[in-house]
C-alpha cells in the first residue's frame, strides 16, 4: 500500500519558515529538518524551493479569484462590494501562515520566481484590482459611494486584509464571525455616501452651547 503524500505538510510548514525566516533565509534543508524527510525526499515532491513558493502564492491568487465569481451580478454596487469584502475578511481571518507570506513575498516575484511564474501571478492579481476598481468606480459613479480615489480605497483595503493574520487568532468561531462583520462594516461605511437626510443634526443643547461660546457666555 503506498505511504500518503506529505506534500500538503511539506506546504504548510515551509509557509511557517518562510513568514519566520524570511524567504530568502528559509533553506531546503530547514523545511526538510523541519517535516522530518531527508533532502532527497524533499525534492521528491517540490524540484526546488521556488517552486513551493510558487504554489503558496498561487493558492492565495486563485482563493481571491474565487470570490469574484462569488459576488453576485444582481444588487447594489454596495451589496456587491460588501460581499467581496466580507469572502475576504473571512478569508484572511482563517489563514495565518500563509496570508502573511502572500503579502510578504509578492513583492518580490520576479526576484525569487522564474520570469513566466512571476508575470504568471501578476496577471491574476491585476484581474482581481481590475475588478475591485470597477466596482468602486461605479458605487461612486452611482452615488452610492463617495467621491474617493479609487486607487487609493482599493490599496488601503488590501492593507487592512494583510494585517489582519498579523494580530487575529480564531479562539472561537463567534470571535470570527464578530470581526468578519465588523471589520467589514468599518471598510464599507468609510466609502458609502451618507444621504443629507441621515446626516446628524446638532441637539438643541449642543446649539445652545454653541451660542454662548460665540458671545462669551452672555445672554441678552
Amino acid at each position: 500500500m503506498p505511504r500518503p503524500s506529505r506534500r500538503s505538510e511539506v506546504c504548510a510548514t515551509a509557509a511557517r519558515l518562510f513568514r519566520e525566516y524570511g524567504y530568502a533565509s528559509a533553506t531546503m534543508d530547514l523545511i526538510a529538518d523541519e517535516v522530518g524527510l531527508n533532502k532527497g525526499t524533499l525534492y521528491h515532491y517540490y524540484p526546488g524551493k521556488s517552486a513551493i513558493l510558487y504554489e503558496l502564492l498561487s493558492k492565495q491568487v486563485d482563493a481571491t479569484l474565487e470570490f469574484l465569481e462569488r459576488v453576485p451580478a444582481e444588487g447594489t454596487i454596495t451589496e456587491r462590494t460588501r460581499e467581496l469584502v466580507r469572502l475576504q475578511v473571512d478569508h484572511v481571518s482563517g489563514k495565518h501562515d500563509e496570508v502573511v507570506v502572500f503579502f510578504q513575498e509578492l513583492p518580490w516575484v520576479e526576484k525569487h520566481l522564474p520570469p513566466e511564474q512571476a508575470a504568471d501571478l501578476r496577471r491574476r492579481v491585476r484581474r482581481y484590482e481590475h475588478f475591485t476598481k470597477q466596482l468602486l468606480t461605479a458605487g461612486v459613479r452611482s452615488g452610492e459611494f463617495r467621491p474617493v480615489d479609487v486607487a487609493m480605497i482599493m490599496s488601503s483595503i488590501v492593507g487592512i486584509l494583510a494585517y489582519v493574520p498579523v494580530w487575529f487568532r480564531v479562539a472561537s468561531g463567534k470571535a470570527q464571525v464578530t470581526l468578519v462583520q465588523e471589520l467589514t462594516d468599518f471598510i464599507m461605511n468609510g466609502i458609502i455616501a451618507v444621504p443629507p437626510a441621515e446626516t446628524v443634526a446638532p441637539s438643541p443643547q449642543r446649539s445652545a452651547r454653541r451660542s454662548d461660546a460665540g458671545t462669551g457666555g452672555r445672554r441678552n
